[in-house]
């Protein structure tokens, strides 16, 4: 709780509202309104963020790291900015997975705009592969926004020749705006059909409601156009819309078994979703926050986990400027669309092998 930043800003805030309440003199009774309301947001926050209860260590599958030979390629293109206080954590928590899962082996991260700027999301997610000993990873800038020249675009350019030199090997996984990817196209217009897969989150099949609280689609949405296009990719292509984000909810019991690992992983995700836990459960009244896109990335690995159905998108550029999948079935169709998580219990457990297997992988590398 003491390295948490919103924590001393919470302290802050009390701290001047004492000094408040002695600089007021005659007024000492509004300073002390100001206090007692600091000090309830300061005692409901640090409850929703820590009343969690306990629970013994889970037992999880031992993972063993394989050969590259045996693991799959990916590249992650993200907004990624967990870490930061109350923002978006699904990006952050998806590559943790990534990187502690034996099958994956990942190439490089390129970030987009979306839950921040995009040298925001640059400079995090740098920031979180330092963190778990990854910094080798390579991190491509991407685009500002969906006006943005693909010449200028360093993590399009670098998508594009990557793929290009391993044609039909690298399955990408997009879990922001789209803009990345339609540069991409720009330099290879080619660049869908080389990809071995896709894998995307965002869309929404109907109007995205959580616990009668609406919410906005934030991905597609931010760039229709690059949207319109890499739904109608030529690859095999998986998407995960908002409404199989609200069946991955990572509530109480599952941060109380993942505090209960204490492994070097586990103990920094515990600290770096605290402010956006707290958030969520007080917000949307449902225990914690949605593992968006968690969704996009376990299908990839653990598709069985899933319900799912294989059909064609035929949405227009006009139904990309709210994110809005027209979705027809049909059982040759080229999309897998994700209608949700059908085995809760085997998502959460495959997240918690993961991020402890990673939280080994460092404690070993600081031993060396």
């Amino acid at each position: 709780m003491l390295r948490s930043p919103w924590f001393w800003i919470i302290i802050l805030l009390i701290a001047a509202s004492i000094a408040a309440a002695a600089a007021l003199g005659v007024l000492h009774w509004l300073g002390l309104l100001l206090l007692a309301l600091t000090l309830t947001i300061a005692i409901t926050l640090l409850t929703a963020a820590y009343a969690v209860g306990r629970a013994k260590p889970p037992q999880l599958p031992r993972l063993h790291t394989l050969p590259n030979s045996e693991r799959l390629p990916i590249i992650y293109d993200c907004d990624l900015t967990m870490g930061r206080p109350f923002r978006e954590v699904s990006d952050g928590l998806a590559l943790l997975y990534l990187l502690g899962e034996p099958r994956v082996n990942l190439l490089c991260v390129t970030t987009a705009y979306g839950n921040g700027p995009v040298e925001m999301t640059t400079h995090t997610t740098r920031r979180l592969l330092d963190l778990v000993g990854r910094g080798n990873v390579a991190v491509l800038r991407g685009a500002v926004s969906p006006n943005d020249d693909a010449e200028t675009n360093e993590a399009a350019r670098h998508l594009a020749d990557i793929v290009n030199k391993r044609r039909g090997e690298i399955t990408l996984i997009a879990t922001g705006s789209m803009t990345n990817l339609k540069n991409a196209a720009a330099f290879d217009p080619d660049f869908f059909e080389k990809l071995r897969g896709l894998y995307l989150m965002g869309g929404v099949t109907e109007p995205l409601i959580w616990n009668s609280r609406p919410l906005a689609e934030l991905n597609f949405a931010l760039d229709p156009e690059a949207a319109h296009q890499v739904l109608h990719a030529g690859c095999p292509t998986t998407i995960a819309p908002g409404q199989a984000g609200l069946s991955a909810i990572f509530r109480s019991p599952q941060l109380a078994a993942l505090q209960a690992l204490n492994d070097p992983a586990s103990r920094l995700i515990a600290r770096q979703i605290r402010s956006w836990f707290a958030l969520m459960r007080l917000y949307f009244r449902d225990g914690g926050f949605a593992l968006w896109d968690s969704v996009a990335a376990l299908m990839l690995t653990l598709p069985g986990l899933f319900d799912y159905e294989r059909g064609y998108v035929v949405a227009t550029r006009d139904d990309m400027r709210s994110g809005r999948l027209v979705f027809e079935p049909g059982k040759n169709g080229p999309v897998r669309l994700v209608r949700g998580v059908r085995d809760y219990d085997g998502f959460i457990a495959a997240h918690l092998a993961t991020w402890h297997h990673l939280g080994e992988m460092m404690e070993t590398r600081r031993n060396q």
